[in-house]
C-alpha cells in the first residue's frame, strides 16, 4: 500500500501562513493552496502555480517548479506502471535493478559509484509503489551538477555485475522477511494479496520470496533496455534550480534515451463485487491482534473520487472516537485512504477484542452512509483536514509529488490545487451516495489469536 509526501515554505512558515490568513475550520473562503507563494531569482514572490513550467527535452517531459527561498532541490523521476509492470514472476524487479545500479555505472565503475555519490551529500531514493516507481535525490543547489551526473548513470547505465545482483538479492530478501514478522508489515502484504487477487494491486513491487530468488543479472539487463524509455518517464523538478540549468542536465543524459511506445493510463475499475465477504486469517502469537479490512473506491477520473476521499476520512475519525476514545479498545484505529488510480480505503484495528469491535466498526459504517445533512459541519471537517494536508505537505519533495499525482491522475500538473477545491464541493449527500456504494464490500485479513473472533462475525459486512 502507498501514500503523498519551494523552500514552497517549511510547515512550521506554511502553518504561520495559515493563520494570518484567517481561521480557516468552518470557513470555505479559506484557500491555503491559493495562499502559498514561491520566490523568483529576484526574489519576487509569485503565486506558486504561475511559476511551474512545462517543456519536453529530447524524449523526457519535464514538470519544474522553481523556487529561490532556499538553497534545496528535490529531483523526482517517475517510472509509470507501477504494479502493472510486474508479473508474480517479476515482482521487485525494477526495484532491484534500481538499487543493484547503486554497485556500479559505466561511467563510475564498482565503488567508484558510492565514493562519487558520497562526495554529493546529496539523498538518494527509490521507492517502488503501486502505480509508479519514484527513484531521484534531494540536494543542495551546489551540488545539482554532481549529483545527477551520478544519478543520471544509475537510470542508464548500469553495469548489473552478478556480485551486485547477489548482495541486493539477499539485502531485499532480508527487507521482506522482517517484514513478514513485523504483524503490521504481514497483514499489510496479505491485504493486497487477498483484496486484489488476481490483479495487478496483488502484486509486490517490492517483490516475494520466489521472485527474488530467480531474478538476475540478464533479467535485469532486459528490463533496463527494454522499460528505460522515455514514454514511460515523467521528470518532476522542484527547487532552487532554473531551467537552462535543468534543460542542460536532461539533454545530455536522460533526454537521449529511446522514446518508446509506453501509454500511460489509468487503471481499469474493477467489476462490481459479488458473493460474501472475502476473509483470511492467520494465527500468530502477538500481544493484540491486527483488523484490516479494504474496499475499493471509484478510478481517479471518476467524479465521484473526491467524495470517497472525504467519506473515508469521515469512517476514520467515527470509527477512532468510537473504538479508541470512547471503549478503549484500540491503541491505533482508524480508516486509511490510499490515493491510487483505482482509490481505497482501509479500516485498520489493532485490539485485544476484535469480536467486540467488529460490530462498532459495522455501526460507524452505517452511520455514514445514513449521516444527517450538515453542509456547516461536512465543510468544518473538510477544510480541516485540507489544512492539516498542506501543514506537512510543503517541501519540495512533497510538491513534486503533488505535482506528479495531479499530472497523473488527472491528467493536468495545473489541477494539484484544484484537486483540494474538489474536495471543499464534497456534499453529505455525496458522501452518504460513496459509502453506500463502496463501503458494502469489505475485504478483511486478521493476523493474531484466531480463538478471538469467528468466521461468522465478518458476515454483516
Amino acid at each position: 500500500m502507498s501514500r503523498p509526501r519551494h523552500r514552497v515554505m517549511g510547515a512550521g512558515a506554511l502553518l504561520l501562513a495559515m493563520a494570518a490568513a484567517g481561521p480557516l475550520s468552518g470557513c470555505a473562503s479559506g484557500r491555503p493552496e491559493r495562499q502559498i507563494e514561491v520566490a523568483t531569482e529576484t526574489g519576487r514572490l509569485v503565486p506558486l502555480d504561475s511559476a511551474t513550467l512545462s517543456y519536453t527535452v529530447g524524449t523526457l517531459r519535464v514538470i519544474q517548479r522553481p523556487n529561490y527561498a532556499n538553497d534545496v532541490v528535490a529531483v523526482h523521476l517517475y517510472l509509470l506502471g507501477g504494479r502493472r509492470q510486474l508479473t508474480p514472476a517479476t515482482q521487485g524487479i525494477e526495484a532491484m535493478l534500481l538499487r543493484t545500479s547503486k554497485y556500479g555505472t559505466a561511467k563510475y565503475p564498482g565503488d567508484s559509484t558510492r565514493k562519487a555519490w558520497a562526495r554529493t551529500g546529496s539523498q538518494f531514493e527509490v521507492l517502488p509503489s503501486d502505480d509508479w516507481t519514484v527513484v531521484g535525490f534531494r540536494a543542495l543547489t551546489t551540488d545539482f551538477d554532481s549529483s545527477w551526473s551520478v544519478f543520471a548513470e544509475r537510470v542508464m547505465h548500469p553495469t548489473l555485475a552478478a556480485v551486485s545482483v547477489a548482495l541486493v538479492r539477499e539485502q531485499m530478501r532480508s527487507a521482506l522477511r522482517e517484514r513478514v514478522l513485523d504483524p503490521d508489515g504481514y497483514v499489510g502484504l496479505l491485504s493486497d494479496s487477498v483484496a486484489f487477487a488476481g490483479r495487478p494491486y496483488a502484486l509486490e513491487p517490492a517483490g516475494s520470496e520466489s521472485s527474488l530468488g530467480t531474478i538476475d543479472s540478464a533479467a535485469l539487463a532486459t528490463y533496463e533496455r527494454t522499460q528505460m524509455v522515455a514514454s514511460r518517464m515523467l521528470l518532476v523538478v522542484v527547487g532552487n534550480v532554473d531551467r537552462a540549468t535543468v534543460e542542460r542536465a536532461v539533454g545530455a543524459t536522460l533526454g537521449t534515451l529511446p522514446k518508446g511506445n509506453y501509454v500511460w493510463s489509468l487503471p481499469q475499475p474493477p467489476a462490481p463485487p459479488v458473493g460474501s465477504v472475502a476473509l483470511v486469517m492467520r494465527e500468530r502469537p502477538t500481544s493484540t491482534n491486527y483488523l484490516f479490512g479494504v474496499f475499493e473506491g471509484p478510478p481517479a477520473s471518476a467524479k465521484d473520487y473526491a467524495a470517497f476521499h472525504v467519506a473515508t476520512e469521515l469512517l476514520s475519525l467515527r470509527v477512532h472516537e468510537t473504538v479508541r476514545q470512547q471503549h478503549a479498545l484500540s491503541y491505533t484505529a482508524s480508516a486509511l485512504y490510499i490515493e491510487r488510480g483505482i482509490s481505497t480505503g482501509v479500516v485498520y484495528v489493532t485490539t485485544r477484542l476484535p469480536a467486540s469491535v467488529l460490530p462498532m466498526i459495522k455501526d460507524q459504517i452505517t452511520w455514514v452512509e445514513h449521516a444527517p445533512p450538515s453542509y456547516f459541519g461536512i465543510h468544518r471537517f473538510t477544510d480541516s483536514f485540507i489544512s492539516d494536508y498542506f501543514a506537512k505537505n510543503g517541501t519540495d519533495d512533497s510538491q513534486a509529488d503533488f505535482l506528479a499525482r495531479a499530472e497523473l491522475y488527472h491528467g493536468d500538473y495545473r489541477r494539484a490545487s484544484d484537486a483540494m477545491e474538489d474536495l471543499r464541493h464534497v456534499s453529505m449527500s455525496d458522501v452518504r451516495a460513496v459509502a453506500r456504494q463502496y463501503f458494502s464490500h469489505i475485504q478483511f485479513v486478521y493476523v493474531g489469536d484466531t480463538t478471538r473472533v469467528a468466521r461468522q462475525d465478518f458476515a454483516t459486512f
